[in-house]
């Protein structure tokens, strides 16, 4: 069991906030878990979201139900396993978990904080994590890593500190708040700031707590972390205590707790009201709303991100209405946009917000094999040390993609033709999947992987934005063909696709035998086929001709054998290159 310790660090040196005004003689709480190593590379930074703290992982001991907010993810063996890393949670200054925060006081007047505590950004938050890893003499770290708010922080990170971080693994954030975020916000601290308890902010001065409004404040918050299918499965229109003899089972009151939903509510926020502090709150939500890196830079995320230097790996997920998987596609593009490494998931989870909290397999394997990639990174080891995904035998494709190639693999499977690529092209690039599985592996081959619905077009990705745009064995399974196949050559300067060709001798001979065709290229019976498609070598001919594509070349495969005589009648695999006219 991994026992947590607190720590607490004084910096008396005044930090510059983003406000233009400062704070000296101030404290971060922190605690660790885990073993620096001898040259301090293997740190990692966990950065909290609202109402965490530094209190990441384990428990402490002798207190029952003491556990981390991310025990779940962090610890001997867990996805970011502290057998391998040295782990660092830190509380933010302004919050009420043990770093100086508005109840504490204020140097300069030997009064209490209160309301004149100065507001505080993530930027601000950064800054004083990077004086303390300072303090602890580590340099680089191997990730910083954070969820929601934390999220932001992992970003802001990669932003300020670019040479610092190796990665950056950001769950279930936004690059900024969109307006009806910034208004759920607002209405929380509305029911804070009018609690007549509040007292401008400075309630310590009269003994008082403001719950009344933290209260409601939480229940705002909450009902935004929850999914509509998580919130319906659990309380639905549940009532609390039906009245016996009422057809109904109401009680007809404007006043009394009668649905279930509305008794959980009111229990979180009489819980949260009893540990929270509401100046925090109120600072911590206006750090959310002000974060927006692409402010500066004329609202072009793109241009705020060329900052960044490290590796990124994304995770949204699919009921997440408060940070949606959109608002991650966004930084991911742009990412993307400025050819960084980036791995983005999309996981399907019912759980909304809070998803990043729970266990989810897909999720936790997913980070686990990221953490993995980033261990074998720092002691060298070899992939077969790292990765369970097996190499296939040499893709008769690699040839045709150029050396040093920036490639988009739609359909990219398990990524093992990327990583020939990688290996022995020296090419770089992105590899597009729907597909949980093929996902985790194209991470655990270390490959940039995107988890993507092509179905949905490429508008992630700019014109020309790449070298070469592969359809592997993928326009079979499309809906939008003809679609697809402009945008590879939009996209990319040059398209390599590559189907199984109907039209080879032994599945015409099957069809005037009278039966479907069952081959190694066409593994599948008529009624359990993926393959929505079915073209010969002259289909796509004529196909690419209606989309005015021009074809630079065009043969088949048998076995991993060219074949261009007859290649419509002679070869399982039709392969064409390709190119847009507008080229």
């Amino acid at each position: 069991m991994l026992i947590a310790t607190p720590q607490s660090m004084h910096f008396a040196a005044a930090l510059p906030l983003q406000s233009g005004t400062s704070i000296r003689d101030y404290a971060l709480s922190y605690e660790t878990y885990g073993t620096l190593n001898a040259d301090k590379s293997n740190a990692v930074l966990i950065c909290h979201a609202l109402n965490a703290s530094h209190h990441v992982a384990g428990v402490y001991e002798g207190q029952d139900k003491s556990e981390g907010w991310w025990d779940n993810m962090i610890g001997p063996a867990k996805p970011v396993d502290t057998h391998r890393f040295f782990i660092i949670g830190v509380n933010n200054l302004g919050s009420c978990f043990g770093s100086t925060g508005p109840m504490h006081v204020n140097p300069d007047t030997g009064k209490v904080y209160g309301a004149d505590f100065p507001v505080v950004t993530v930027e601000d938050w950064v800054n004083a994590q990077a004086r303390l890893l300072d303090a602890l003499g580590i340099q680089t770290l191997a990730a910083v890593m954070g969820g929601s708010l934390g999220g932001m922080q992992a970003l802001s990170w990669a932003l300020q500190y670019p040479q610092r971080v190796r990665h950056a693994v950001v769950v279930a954030s936004a690059p900024n708040l969109n307006a009806e975020n910034i208004a759920f916000n607002e209405v929380a601290r509305r029911a804070i700031v009018t609690d007549p308890e509040f007292h401008g902010g400075h309630f310590y001065e009269h003994g008082v707590v403001p719950k009344r409004g933290l209260r409601i404040a939480r229940m705002i918050g909450h009902i935004t972390y929850l999914s509509d299918d998580v919130m319906n499965e659990k309380f639905g229109r549940q009532l609390r205590e039906a009245v016996v003899g009422s057809a109904t089972g109401y009680k007809y009151s404007t006043q009394d707790v009668e649905f279930q939903i509305e008794s959980y509510l009111r229990y979180q926020g009489d819980k949260f009201s009893e540990y929270f502090d509401a100046n925090t709150y109120l600072l911590i939500t206006r750090a959310l709303d002000y974060f927006d890196p692409a402010r500066a830079h004329g609202g072009n995320l793109t241009s705020a991100l060329a900052q960044a230097a490290c590796k990124f790996l994304m995770v949204s997920f699919s009921t997440d209405w408060r940070f949606s998987p959109s608002r991650s596609r966004e930084m991911v593009k742009a990412l993307v946009a400025n050819g960084r490494d980036v791995s983005y998931a999309e996981i399907d989870a019912p759980h909304g917000h809070d998803a990043f909290l729970l266990d989810d397999a897909r999720y936790l394997n997913l980070v686990r094999a990221y953490f993995e990639r980033i261990d074998a990174e720092l002691t060298g080891a070899d992939d077969s040390a790292v990765t369970p995904v097996p190499r296939t035998t040499p893709n008769p494709l690699t040839p045709l993609v150029p050396a040093r190639s920036r490639v988009l693999d739609l359909g990219c499977g398990d990524g093992d033709l990327l990583a020939q690529l990688q290996a022995q092209r020296a090419c770089t690039g992105y590899g597009i999947e729907i597909s949980d599985a093929h996902v985790l592996a194209c991470v655990q081959r270390g490959v940039n992987v995107i988890q993507f619905n092509l179905d949905d077009g490429l508008a992630l990705f700019g014109d020309q934005s790449f070298d070469v745009v592969l359809q592997i064995d993928t326009l079979q399974h499309l809906r939008n063909t003809e679609t697809m196949l402009r945008e590879t050559a939009r996209v990319g300067r040059i398209g390599i696709v590559a189907f199984p060709n109907f039209g080879h001798w032994p599945n015409r001979l099957s069809v005037l035998l009278g039966r479907m065709p069952v081959t190694k290229r066409l593994p599948y019976q008529w009624y359990d086929t993926p393959n929505i498609r079915v073209a010969t070598f002259k289909d796509f001919e004529a196909l690419a001709l209606k989309n005015q594509l021009r074809l630079l070349d065009a043969y088949g495969l048998q076995e991993g054998r060219e074949v261009r005589w007859l290649p419509n009648a002679m070869a399982g695999t039709a392969v064409f290159k390709l190119q847009g006219d507008a080229v």
